[in-house]
């Protein structure tokens, strides 16, 4: 087994275990004894009034759903809910009027809530811990603050346990049964975090799990990151909630708020600062894992006693709070980079680290290493940069903390990129170097927002060009000034700067105004497809109108940034940029053949050597420079798709919205979500559903698991139609077209059918979203373009609008439905994308399941090329 990044026998991992820690597992025990006999008390289970068929206990949790499902929702319009129902219902009821009375009758259903007094510092928490016993102290022993400032504690750390909600988990079949559900179909493919080599590994004899049942093992990922809720207002403040994914859950499920644990939020300081340090609070729940390592309980799905394994083995947060938690350098270190030692270069004239090392990640033998047209012509020599051992590592804190003075441990800091030690260190198989993953999302969204401000000039400064003439790269470029000319610099409080008079010379990685005036002209004629969260908009002069993570990442994956900029930039430079967006693209698929890893991460350290080489070195920076590691790690943690922090970023809103008393958000929060908690329980374990709840719910995607779990045949696709459906008979023609795709369908079979304008396709054993096809009737606006690619009987590639779908009940599941298109006339493929020339007036019937996903098309120059499909 792996204790401190070594691989140890069992026995002497337990024996390390019990004398560092003081643990003996055959005593632990959940705090909560989980009994679903609860639910079966008679105040729950009577009549809301007499006659009713509707139970106390129902009429409560529909409340408490909207309450803790809506945007900020207070208590007292709760409250007013519940006493207008009331007045309304027979008398007498027993709807309780008020929501502190709502919740006092739930309140044995609800997980604990524990409360910690901590230092307005963030030194500690007062409490018994392996430091010593704070609980009973009125000051910090550290920095001396008061605990309490007029009777009134400073900071106040709410924190939710994670033993009693496994217990419950476990203790109810329902739930219990998720865990025993096959994960993600991969067919020998890449699909999945549970299809890698990382999440294989911890089940082998030396790994942290050794040969305990799967499903009887939950391994937990960490995220943090600040949140203000109160992005709205002028009032700043910086919150750090604490979420736990349980990475061997079903896909479906594992990553909504609800099996997503909230585990507590970590105050903000004084102000609304960010907090100091987040040590006393992680140390909690590290404390709390270490307890439940290995923990007896009941398998209501196995009928059985088992013990169950808890490890903290994966960490998804963005830069700055893997350096808070894990206590490495920010990103604009010199040694900022947390997944090798490479060493980065700082730019005077950018006033920033510049990081010069993409060649060193290419083959020794490779021409780019050799190249004289990178910085002042130097050949690349060195190897790809390693990371430290966790052994090595180890020893760098220690030295780090025995520094004498603050002085010395951050110039330390600076040479190893390593700060002193941190609390989750306690784990007895903690290796950062493996379970710390690059944050692909923030990194890639980032990279594509510096290169469309490079393309507009936002970011090409004088600043950028003197880095070039110091390098000696791209001289037409170089500002021409007198030596007495310099870069004027104004105090911090001044907003305006001083600017150059004189013009920059042209470059050849910026657009000119005519070409970004064309590059908008081109981004407001593009027709997306419903699902696709872009608006055709002016992207180049207004990048607000790309305002998330995610439409810039859509914007490259549709292949609009690449359409919008086609023939505007040099030939070398657009090549360049292209073979980049090319790679990034396919990084980010949602499953990847293992045979084609390889060559990816060769073609993408060749395209970011060929992005130095081409562009600025502004962009050399340690988000471009983290797309190495991104791209390496994908063969040992599996695709990105499944470690996005979309998810995470999703569930700081919902607390954002539930923040409503100002100054004590946290508490309030906290206190939302043990009801959220407690309505999510109700709806998966399918002992109440909510009157009206979304087709995503989280209790739709349980079910659905338990469905395919308990169904022999294949239900992973699932089909719904949006508005108005029609009877429709199929004509002779296109019944005699349907025969060449499916032999079983025969001119004797009824043609009544339905005629459907738009349909939503769910393929819900894996991460895929759905995808909905729309007719011609049903498209509101023109960016709902329903243009499909499908292939003839010749194998040839056709393109066609759908007209309308239709729905038959043909003996054979797949010929079912059928989209009836017109198709795209003259098509060919020229320069990298197919284009054709009006629509045919006949109509084609095509069966659903042989079509590709909408598509992504713009008309220029007579013709509609589409954007996203590239062969």
């Amino acid at each position: 087994m792996l204790c401190r990044g070594s691989n140890v026998n069992i026995k002497t991992y337990h024996a390390h275990k019990q004398k560092v820690f003081e643990f003996d597992e055959s005593k632990i025990i959940p705090d909560i004894l989980f009994d679903e006999n609860l639910y079966l008390k008679e105040n729950f289970s009577q009549n809301l009034y007499e006659g009713s068929s509707v139970t106390l206990l129902e009429a409560v949790f529909q409340h408490f759903y909207v309450f803790s499902t809506n945007n900020g929702m207070s208590k007292s319009a709760m409250s007013n809910a519940l006493q207008t129902e009331k007045s309304h219902l027979p008398q007498p009821n027993a709807l309780p009027p008020t929501f502190k009375e709502a919740k006092s009758l739930i309140k044995p259903l609800l997980m604990p809530l524990q409360k910690y007094d901590a230092c307005i510092n963030d030194c500690i928490l007062f409490r018994s811990c392996d430091n010593g016993n704070y609980s009973d102290l009125a000051s910090c022993p550290i920095c001396q603050e008061p605990r309490k400032v007029k009777n009134s504690s400073q900071k106040v750390f709410h924190y939710m346990p994670i033993a009693p909600r496994l217990n419950r988990w476990f203790g109810t079949s329902n739930l219990c049964k998720l865990l025993y559900a096959n994960k993600v179909y991969s067919n020998g493919k890449l699909c999945d975090f549970t299809d890698s080599n990382v999440y294989k590994n911890w089940y082998t004899d030396q790994g942290v799990f050794g040969d305990h049942e799967e499903q009887q093992t939950v391994p937990l990922a960490l995220f943090t990151d600040g949140v203000n809720p109160n992005k709205h207002l002028s009032t700043q403040k910086s919150m750090w909630p604490l979420l736990l994914t349980w990475i061997n859950l079903p896909v479906q499920i594992r990553q909504l708020l609800g099996p997503m644990l909230l585990v507590g939020i970590i105050p903000s300081g004084r102000n609304g600062s960010e907090p100091k340090s987040l040590e006393p609070y992680i140390d909690l729940l590290v404390d709390e894992i270490l307890q439940l390592t290995e923990f007896p309980t009941y398998n209501s799905y196995r009928k059985a006693p088992v013990k169950v394994k808890v490890a903290l083995l994966q960490f998804l947060c963005d830069i700055p709070a893997y350096s808070k938690l894990l206590h490495i350098s920010g990103h604009s270190g010199l040694r900022s980079c947390g997944y090798c030692k490479e060493t980065g270069i700082y730019c005077k004239h950018l006033s920033k680290t510049i990081h010069l090392s993409n060649r060193q990640f290419l083959p020794e033998n490779h021409p780019l290493r050799s190249s004289n047209r990178f910085s002042n012509g130097s050949v690349e020599l060195k190897k790809q940069p390693v990371r430290f051992t966790n052994e090595e590592e180890r020893h760098l804190r220690e030295i780090f903390d025995n520094k004498p003075n603050r002085n010395q441990q951050n110039n330390f800091q600076k040479t190893t990129g390593l700060k002193g030690k941190y609390s989750i260190m306690k784990l007895p198989y903690h290796d950062r170097n493996q379970q710390m993953q690059p944050d692909g999302m923030h990194t890639i969204a980032d990279f594509i927002s510096h290169v469309m401000d490079l393309l507009v000039g936002k970011s090409d400064t004088k600043k950028v060009r003197l880095c070039e003439k110091h390098h000696q790269r791209f001289p037409q470029t170089w500002p021409q000034e007198t030596a007495a000319e310099q870069v004027a610099i104004e105090p911090p409080s001044k907003k305006r700067k001083t600017m150059s008079s004189e013009t920059l010379p042209p470059a050849p990685w910026s657009l000119s105004a005519d070409s970004v005036k064309e590059a908008d002209r081109r981004a407001t004629a593009i027709k997306y497809p419903a699902g696709v969260e872009i608006s055709p908009g002016r992207h180049f002069t207004k990048p607000w109108t790309l305002r998330t993570m995610n439409s810039k990442l859509q914007f490259v994956k549709t292949g609009a940034l690449q359409w919008c900029i086609k023939g505007l930039l040099p030939k070398r430079q657009e090549t360049t940029l292209f073979t980049v967006l090319e790679v990034i693209v396919r990084m980010t698929q949602q499953e990847f053949e293992l045979s084609e890893i390889k060559q990816l991460q060769d073609d993408t350290h060749a395209a970011l050597a060929l992005l130095e080489r081409d562009f600025p070195l502004s962009l050399q920076n340690l988000v471009t420079h983290l797309l190495h590691h991104i791209v390496d790690g994908i063969a040992e943690n599996g695709p990105l798709y499944g470690r996005w922090l979309f998810p995470y970023e999703r569930a700081n809103g919902w607390m954002s919205r539930q923040g409503l008393k100002k100054g004590g958000e946290e508490a309030t929060i906290m206190e939302t979500y043990v009801v959220y908690d407690w309505c999510v329980y109700m709806m998966m374990s399918q002992k109440m559903m909510p009157a009206t709840r979304n087709t995503n719910s989280i209790s739709n995607a349980a079910a659905f698991v338990r469905e395919k779990m308990s169904n022999a045949i294949s239900i992973d696709s699932v089909f719904t139609s949006i508005g108005r459906d029609e009877e429709f008979q199929i004509p002779c023609y296109l019944l005699e077209q349907m025969k060449n795709f499916d032999n079983t369908i025969s001119s004797s079979m009824p043609s009544s059918a339905k005629k459907i304008h738009s349909l939503v396709v769910s393929n819900k054993s894996t991460l895929h979203h759905n995808v909905r096809y729309n007719g011609i009737s049903s498209q509101m606006n023109k960016r709902d373009s329903s243009f499909v690619s499908f292939l003839n009987k010749q194998n040839k590639v056709c393109f066609g609008r759908i007209a309308f779908l239709i729905e038959h009940n043909f003996p054979c599941e797949q010929s079912r439905y059928w989209a009836v298109v017109h198709c795209l006339q003259n098509c060919s493929f020229e320069s990298g994308l197919w284009k054709g020339q009006g629509f045919s007036a006949s109509e084609f019937i095509i069966p659903l399941h042989t079509l590709s996903d909408p598509l992504v098309t713009s008309e220029f120059n007579g013709y509609i090329f589409v954007l996203n499909l590239k062969s």
